[in-house]
């Protein structure tokens, strides 16, 4: 017999939550009709080398290692099991998993912009071109994106209470075992709550999510010391750092083909490998190495080359090389008119709790890849957040028309970095069309 409680709390808060989301039924259904009809476009699909390694390690279940952060792998290998290794069904399987997203952007789009103004939101998640193509991919970003998003939910809930944060906590946890580099936004929020509140009632309310996020890490963090020898959540920290800083790289992770140094290196011992490394060249570059850190911020929010990339090395059939371009074109400037309205929206909105959180995973994103680097489809994380924020572009307000004309040098030098992306990769291009 269930328990009253739970009754009334069902009654009170969860039947109604799930009524609110009936406006999301028509965008979610559009939306995994997208995504399968891609993932149909696209089989049988090659694996990137990164697909490859999470496809092993799904299989092994990680086993003897901690190179890569664990819930995306054991995702996977839940999803293997039920699609007896079939790849196209897992793919068609992460596309439904992924349109969960959807009707929690539409919560936070009705919060954000007001009731009723969910639905803009929603729309743009189910049809954005980027998000169709990464939730049929075998990468982790889908995941990351409903994690982050259910975080969202729970740390603005108005009212939430310490359930709510303690859930934040638990969510925010298996953020970090899917990407470790995001356990620095709830640090971020609290020092953006702190701004408003005072730092002692910002503190109180972030420790409230501490032993949710312990409960989840430590776990993890307990059998990497003891399988692999070391305490980190993730052995590619270090690896991923001496990309970032070496004679090799442009600020992305495309140019570095010489691995010569990772031969002989222990697993436990690679962060600190990696890591002394890049500070070696950094002491020793130190203006080369400034300047890369623009260009990641640059690759960061510059042009999504992922799928024109598995296009020109011929990872799918090619049925029609005009289609395929023309998605890869859509897909770009559908993110670079989202950059722009949302970012315009953000600088001209009003301070709100949703608004602090976008500029918290913005903010996330900006300090990680000032030491990280930045590549095509790292910035797909904050993309259910841009379009939470772009309609807020259509408010006709003296604010957003000041936030709008200050942001032109913004978007004037964003141009000319996408600008010098595409001739840089003119070659690479022409590919397309000499294979």
């Amino acid at each position: 017999m269930a328990c009253p409680a739970v009754v009334r709390y069902s009654g009170r808060v969860i039947g109604p939550f799930l009524r609110s989301l009936r406006p999301a039924v028509t965008p979610v259904a559009a939306g995994l009709a997208a995504r399968v009809l891609l993932v149909a476009w696209t089989s049988p699909l090659e694996l990137s080398l990164d697909e490859t390694r999470f496809w092993d390690l799904a299989g092994s279940r990680m086993a003897g290692t901690a190179f890569l952060p664990p819930l995306y792998p054991f995702v996977l290998a839940l999803l293997r099991a039920m699609a007896g290794d079939d790849l196209a069904t897992v793919r068609v399987l992460q596309c439904l998993l992924a349109t969960a997203s959807i009707p929690l952007v539409l919560v936070l789009g009705e919060r954000h912009l007001g009731p009723g103004r969910g639905r803009g939101p929603a729309w743009i998640v189910a049809l954005l071109p980027a998000l169709i193509h990464f939730d049929g991919r075998l990468r982790s970003e889908w995941l990351l994106v409903i994690l982050l998003v259910v975080f969202a939910v729970l740390w603005t809930t108005p009212a939430g209470g310490r359930w709510m944060r303690f859930g934040a906590g638990l969510v925010a946890g298996l953020i970090g075992l899917v990407r470790p580099e995001f356990l620095l936004l709830p640090a971020i929020l609290v020092w953006l709550d702190a701004r408003k509140v005072g730092w002692r009632a910002a503190f109180a309310r972030g420790a409230v999510i501490v032993p949710g996020l312990l409960l989840v890490l430590l776990p993890w963090a307990a059998r990497n010391r003891v399988v692999v020898g070391t305490w980190a959540l993730t052995t590619n920290a270090g690896y991923n750092f001496w990309k970032s800083f070496n004679s090799m790289t442009d600020g992305s992770q495309t140019p570095v083909d010489d691995f010569s140094r990772w031969r002989d290196v222990r697993e436990a011992d690679a962060n600190a490998v990696g890591f002394q490394a890049g500070r070696d060249y950094i002491a020793s570059h130190p203006v080369r190495s400034a300047a890369l850190s623009a260009a990641k911020i640059g690759h960061l929010f510059g042009p999504d080359r992922d799928f024109l990339s598995a296009v020109r090395r011929l990872q799918f059939p090619r049925r029609s090389l005009w289609i395929d371009v023309g998605f890869a074109v859509m897909m770009n400037l559908a993110w670079l008119a989202l950059l722009a309205a949302g970012v315009c929206a953000l600088a001209g909105g009003e301070p709100g709790g949703v608004r602090d959180l976008i500029l918290g995973t913005l903010l996330t994103l900006v300090l990680v890849h000032l030491v990280f680097f930045g590549d095509d489809r790292f910035h797909v994380p904050w993309l259910p957040f841009l379009a939470v924020a772009a309609p807020g572009i259509l408010e006709r307000s003296p604010r957003m028309r000041a936030a709008a004309s200050r942001l032109i040098p913004f978007l004037v030098l964003l141009v000319g970095f996408w600008s010098w992306i595409v001739v840089r990769d003119l070659g690479r291009i022409e590919t397309l069309w000499a294979r």
